[in-house]
């Protein structure tokens, strides 16, 4: 049986999505993570979902509703790797505070 573990992100009510969007973009860049898949997931039409990767093995998924009020990370046990537990912390922190500072 394949676990995961979900990491939910404190997004402010009224948040735009286009501006969330970029924001995460932006910070995963900037946090050196590669941008492996962007698209969606069936079970939530419209979401925005990431998969992003660094150092070879692992992948952190990242996903965003468009209404911008839920944005969480997901890690599945066969996609773990140490790197993402050492850059989640910062991801969700530099996420969460560039996302109060912008403006709807």
């Amino acid at each position: 049986m394949r676990r995961m573990k979900e990491i939910e992100f404190h997004v402010r009510s009224g948040c735009n999505p286009a501006n969330a969007e970029k924001v995460i973009e932006r910070v995963c860049e900037e946090r050196g993570l590669i941008l492996a898949l962007k698209g969606s997931l069936a079970k939530f039409p419209g979401s925005v979902h990431w998969h992003y990767k660094k150092e070879g093995r692992g992948t952190l998924e990242l996903t965003l509703l468009r209404d911008g009020r839920r944005l969480w990370a997901k890690v599945q046990d066969g996609r773990k790797a140490k790197w993402i537990e050492d850059e989640l912390p910062h991801v969700r922190k530099a996420i969460e505070r560039k996302l109060r500072k912008r403006k709807s």
